[in-house]
């Protein structure tokens, strides 16, 4: 019973995770930060900042909480795999405590943006605005392609979940550091498009953990290199 909860959890957090960060993007669109350009005028943020205050902190809720979802599905998969003293396991935790730092660091500016514009404080609302930009360049340079990077082996070392899944995972960790090195010289629309690959490839991955059989996963070879030296 315990086993079957715990496998519950793992995929809800992948599920949850996701349906949380799409309800952020959402959220940035309903309001109209997301049509902002970074050279907005200050009129141009104060008026979004104000008129959508309690929205933006709900915004960066759901932006903090589906990242921390997204996290515990990422190494709990790494855990279920024994891979967690491993490279891939290790450079794995590395990236997410990366993305959890990233996402709380926007979230901060972009209530900071918000609450600045209600309390009058225009040239703070706008230097948060500024800040806050420039994290959609952050993620792909160098969280999210470790994170699919090592996740990506560690599945293929595995059996726990199908080895399509570390292929494609793979490929997201070189996408996003493609998209990384080319929006940095034209704009984020890349990275948004490799963040939805990341959506379908999370949300799928949730759903086939929680419907396929359990099963016992290989034993990691680095794991056993340390094991026998230790017997040795």
């Amino acid at each position: 019973m315990l086993q079957r909860n715990t496998r519950l959890l793992i995929g809800l957090s992948g599920i949850f995770g996701t349906i949380f960060l799409s309800i952020y993007f959402g959220v940035g669109f309903a309001v109209g930060l997301a049509q902002l350009q970074p050279s907005a005028t200050q009129a141009e943020v104060m008026q979004a900042a104000t008129q959508n205050h309690t929205l933006l902190f709900l915004g960066a809720w759901f932006q903090a909480t589906g990242a921390l979802l997204s996290v515990i599905f990422f190494l709990s998969l790494v855990h279920r795999a024994r891979a967690s003293t491993s490279l891939p396991g290790l450079l794995t935790i590395v990236g997410s405590t990366v993305l959890l730092a990233v996402v709380l660091l926007e979230g901060v500016f972009t209530m900071d943006m918000a609450q600045a514009a209600v309390d009058g404080h225009q040239m703070a609302s706008l230097t948060s605005f500024d800040v806050m930009t420039v994290f959609t360049y952050a993620y792909p340079i160098a969280p999210a392609p470790l994170i699919f990077l090592a996740l990506g082996v560690v599945i293929l070392r595995s059996q726990i979940l199908p080895r399509a899944f570390g292929t494609v995972a793979l490929g997201l960790g070189v996408a996003f550091e493609l998209a990384g090195i080319i929006s940095l010289f034209t704009s984020s629309l890349l990275t948004l498009i490799v963040l939805s690959l990341q959506a379908i490839w999370v949300l799928v991955a949730a759903i086939v953990w929680l419907t396929r059989r359990a099963s016992v996963p290989v034993a990691n070879t680095d794991n056993l290199s340390l094991q026998g030296s230790q017997a040795l």
